[in-house]
């Protein structure tokens, strides 16, 4: 018999045991997934070939779900909207090929939001993606329906991609653990928003994410700018690790001004006095010392300029602001957009050398508000930019990470008065998954996220 809410390390030792097969596992998922897609909208797709392919495959391969923005050969990917060819594929992403190397078998595309453009997974074509622990909130997004997947125990363990918060943000918002790696760890063949968008994954805790990452963590000697191979140890053998006291940067406003509500000011204060407590000095920041110079040539020429990769067809059905997106670089030209490349990638120089000189991890808030019903960040896309309160406050501690690049992970600490999960951010340096993971796992033995039952209906 397989919990709902079974880990990775659950499953792999109960294979290891032989109390269970690979295959029972498959069945399990499928049939748990089949049952709850319908009301959930988790999955854009479920794989009719998935039992056969699993029968005829590894024995000791897992269910992974993989986001509807990522290229899995012999599938179309539509990046969830109308607007993209729905041919299938010839290749799989170098991310893609290490999880199926590693004996995966992906059980059909989750939902995402169009062009994973928007943080919250709705989109015209695929509609609305429920939240598991609450049924009108958002899963939030883009990778809400790996996140929703994960969390109501249709698939253990799912991808996302994260280019503005789009793994972190789901991930506690459905009560799971996400991690933004830092940009390069991870193999790409192309990067979306000139490298500021990285693969990852959405688990229940920690470890999972640890082993997960570990999976796919390995030098690509075909890049264009290939990794020095690691000799670091592995991310799940550091997670036993005592955490050397460090400089706590917090962080209680966003870089762009958002008001922070009390339950998520009051959460991050908890966090920092465990921090604090446990022998870390924490250390005030000033959200002046992160505005990114060159941060508005990048939201404007720059992270629209790359969504032009793809070839679209505009006489299909698309949300508004895809489309004022898409179009959001027309007119302007190669010079503009080099020369924004280049103040942008001056201007995060000064930022990331915070980590160096002012504090070693920096935590924050999440949000700076509870997850939304659904509907309202789609609501305040016709808005003018200076009037979308809850989008500003949903990405305000998020979005500009991925422009300086560095790892981030979100821990879903807290749940509000409906039960949907919130939490925080740790932001580390360069190359430090492994501090962060080994941070959260102090807060996830504190908090106990993973313990959090289901709503009764879905138990």
């Amino acid at each position: 018999m397989i919990a709902v809410q079974s880990t990775l390390a659950d499953l792999r030792a109960a294979v290891a045991a032989g109390q269970i097969t690979t295959a029972e596992i498959a069945q399990h998922y499928w049939d748990r997934a089949s049952l709850l897609n319908d009301r959930l909208n988790a999955f854009s797709w479920l794989d009719p070939d998935y039992l056969e392919r699993v029968a005829g495959g590894p024995s000791d391969a897992l269910p992974v779900g993989v986001k509807d923005v990522q290229a899995v050969a012999g599938q179309p990917n539509t990046k969830s909207s109308f607007l993209v060819s729905d041919e299938p594929l010839s290749e799989s992403s170098v991310f893609i090929e290490r999880i199926l190397a590693a004996g995966f078998q992906p059980m059909g595309r989750t939902a995402s939001s169009e062009l994973a453009a928007a943080l919250t997974t709705e989109s015209v074509k695929h509609g609305i993606t429920k939240n598991p622990w609450h049924p009108e909130a958002t899963a939030s997004g883009s990778s809400g329906g790996s996140a929703a997947a994960v969390a109501a125990g249709m698939v253990p363990v799912a991808t996302g991609t994260d280019g503005a918060g789009s793994i972190r943000l789901p991930a506690v918002a459905c009560n799971l653990v996400g991690l933004k790696v830092t940009r390069g760890l991870l193999p790409q063949r192309t990067g979306p928003w000139d490298w500021s968008s990285v693969d990852g994954f959405l688990t229940r805790t920690v470890a999972d994410t640890a082993s997960m990452i570990e999976l796919v963590d390995a030098p690509d000697l075909e890049a264009w700018m290939p990794s020095r191979p690691d000799t670091r140890p592995s991310l799940s053998s550091q997670l036993t690790e005592p955490v050397a006291p460090l400089r706590v940067g917090v962080l209680r406003t966003p870089p762009n001004g958002a008001v922070v509500n009390d339950p998520q000011g009051a959460a991050l204060d908890e966090v920092a006095a465990f921090l604090a407590a446990a022998g870390h000095t924490l250390v005030e920041v000033d959200p002046d010392h992160l505005q990114i110079e060159g941060i508005n040539g990048y939201r404007s020429v720059v992270a629209p300029g790359w969504s032009h990769l793809l070839d679209y067809d505009l006489t299909q059905p698309a949300h508004p602001s895809v489309v004022s997106r898409l179009g959001a670089v027309d007119g302007k030209t190669v010079p503009e957009f080099v020369r924004a490349v280049a103040d942008l990638r001056t201007g995060v120089r000064a930022v990331v050398r915070r980590w160096l000189t002012d504090f070693d991890v920096l935590l924050t808030p999440l949000t700076g508000c509870a997850f939304p019903d659904h509907g309202v960040q789609m609501d305040e896309t016709a808005a003018p930019l200076d009037a979308r309160p809850v989008s500003d406050a949903i990405k305000g501690f998020v979005d500009w990470v991925n422009v300086i690049g560095l790892p981030a992970i979100g821990l879903p600490t807290h749940t509000d008065q409906r039960g949907v999960p919130f939490g925080v951010q740790l932001i580390g340096g360069a190359f430090t998954e492994g501090l962060l993971l080994r941070m959260g796992a102090l807060l996830e033995d504190h908090h106990r996220w993973h313990e959090r039952p289901l709503p009764e209906d879905l138990r």
